[in-house]
């Protein structure tokens, strides 16, 4: 379930933009020369300490890419390319992170973390094609942004984050450490997005794909949401240790939202109101979701192994968990009458186990892991009217497997740039076996694919798909400023992947940047950021389309961040 929000009434307000202007003016204040990076409180006791950490972030983003007008006559995909024109402004956005920690003895402490945010680019009306059909055919009611997606993409809002406490005892000589509350953790070798859907910390935590849409390249640990859990480690002896995680709370991936301007199809996920099907069919409208207990279902254990003559850390996993990312289900109702629902499937295992080494150097990192019972890609499915039961997917499920393989690096200084960092991760997956659904399985050789192939979506075999990053750095390039300039690509090279958002061939986003970092303290990223991908059109709109971000080529934007911590 979503967090509460941090207040009610202003929040939902029309002055939001008074409001919001408002506190950057405060927090800008703040931020003057003779303000500190962060609040650290005298308790009068050398075993205790507090500190309180702010984050204030500003994003201005403008569409620099041109309309493909093939993808906004697509009666899926119009409303998020034209929610803005080339030359609108698509984010003018204000966040702000408040932590704060308490420790003691540095072994026992709390920590509580919130975030707001208030977005002046999103009104409350969405747009769509304005020529017949579409104009009459919104996936909102009456072209009004519902009040989930006001909250995410407009705001002002807020929500909690981090809410733990955390203590340690020693039993015998062994270490054991707890924490009890929200927060998040993130076990295995992966890098990138790719990486982590492909990964051994799939679903171990939601994701925010919203902001990983916004930002390619992000390493996927910044992209986790805490969740209410129990977690424990151990120190078992020098060179074994072991973890376990009992979750107390369910939440799905948080999407970027139809309509919106990343979103790249109109009818997911939680905030749109309907989907337009055809004539005489009409709308199927969004149902509730069907979704997992909110405990009780997901758990895992691990060990780390580090012994002298490995030179590196090797890791055993096994995890049971419930999916955070959905099957969409589409029910006749009746004459004329359809529903859509998202379906979370439950009882998934999976077994894992990582290599991480440094050679020369560099450090790789690697990880094969299986996945029994896990949902399977569909097409939207037709099925018996009735809501399936939690957790409980008549969509196809089976088998998956999946590797990744990993490096990071730093390049020193040469006649072009005075230092440069380096990553790259390569990724696999494949299914085995199909435990059911089979008539439903949107693969090569099943029946939703006969007489279609991968580029229209069909997964593969196999699927081979990559993630690299690049960024060289100039260090006081004027006094007290440092330039670097990330570049980031990932892309899928071979095939399709057999789970949602697992990678197609030929699907990908990149990032050219430049960053400034003032006095260590101001930092600003000027980034273009643009998506990559293969459809198949009529001449007059996409007919079918190679992953559904294959929708967002047209996308194209130049992002100005700006952000501090005091």
């Amino acid at each position: 379930m979503p967090h509460p929000q941090l207040k009610t009434g202003s929040l939902q307000a029309r002055s939001s933009f008074r409001i919001a202007a408002t506190t950057a003016a405060v927090l800008l204040v703040t931020l003057s020369p003779g303000g500190a990076r962060a609040f650290e409180f005298d308790t009068g006791n050398p075993d205790l300490s507090l500190r309180w950490d702010n984050t204030l972030r500003y994003n201005y983003a403008n569409r620099v890419e041109a309309r493909d007008q093939k993808i906004g006559n697509t009666v899926i995909a119009d409303e998020g390319t034209y929610s803005f024109d080339r030359g609108q402004t698509v984010a003018n956005r204000l966040d702000v992170l408040s932590e704060l920690d308490l420790t003691y003895m540095k072994r026992y402490g709390m920590r509580v973390s919130a975030a707001g945010w208030y977005d002046n680019a999103y009104g409350p009306d969405s747009r769509t094609n304005p020529f017949l059909p579409f104009r009459n055919i919104p996936s909102y009611v009456n072209k009004k942004y519902s009040n989930y997606t006001e909250r995410y993409y407009r705001g002002p809002s807020g929500e909690w984050l981090d809410a733990f406490v955390f203590g340690g005892v020693d039993i015998g000589e062994v270490p054991v450490n707890a924490k009890l509350g929200s927060h998040s953790l993130y076990w295995g070798e992966s890098l990138f997005l790719a990486g982590n859907l492909n990964g051994i910390a799939y679903a171990q935590n939601p994701l925010d794909l919203q902001k990983g849409f916004a930002t390619p390249g992000v390493e996927a640990k910044e992209l986790f949401r805490p969740l209410n859990q129990l977690s424990m480690q151990a120190q078992v002896t020098d060179t074994v240790s072991v973890a376990a995680q009992y979750m107390l709370e369910w939440e799905a991936f948080r999407y970027p939202e139809g309509g919106t301007y990343l979103g790249p199809v109109d009818f997911a996920f939680n905030g749109p109101d309907r989907q337009f099907l055809s004539q005489p069919l009409g709308f199927a409208q969004r149902g509730a979701p069907s979704e997992p207990k909110q405990r009780g279902q997901e758990g895992g254990l691990s060990t780390r192994w580090s012994p002298e003559w490995l030179d590196g850390t090797m890791g055993l996993y096994y995890r049971k968990f419930s999916d955070k990312l959905p099957q969409t289900f589409l029910t006749r109702v009746g004459p004329g009458i359809s529903r859509y629902n998202l379906i979370y499937a439950d009882d998934i295992d999976l077994y894992g186990v990582s290599l991480a080494k440094n050679i020369g150097g560099i450090s790789f990192g690697s990880e094969l892991s299986y996945r029994h019972n896990t949902p399977l890609n569909s097409t939207v499915l037709g099925i018996a009217p009735g809501l399936p039961a939690q957790g409980d997917t008549k969509g196809p499920r089976g088998d998956t497997y999946h590797g990744l393989v990993n490096a990071v690096g730093v390049v020193p200084k040469t006649a072009l740039f005075d230092t440069a960092s380096w990553a790259a991760e390569l990724v696999w997956a494949s299914w085995g076996k199909v435990r059911s659904g089979q008539n439903l399985f949107f693969a090569e050789g099943f029946a939703p694919c006969i007489g279609k192939d991968k580029w229209e979506g069909c997964t593969t075999k196999n699927y081979i798909g990559a993630g690299l990053s690049f960024t060289p750095s100039w260090f006081q390039v004027w006094p007290g400023i440092d330039l670097s300039a990330p570049l980031t690509y990932a892309v899928g090279l071979s095939g399709n992947a057999p789970t949602v958002f697992g990678g197609n061939q030929g699907n990908g986003n990149y990032s050219v940047g430049l960053g400034v970092d003032v006095r260590q303290k101001y930092r600003f990223d000027l980034k273009y950021i643009d998506y990559v991908g293969d459809y198949k059109d009529n001449g007059f709109a996409v007919t079918a389309q190679n992953g559904f971000t294959t929708l967002l080529k047209d996308r194209g934007f130049l992002s100005l961040t700006f952000k501090t911590t005091f």
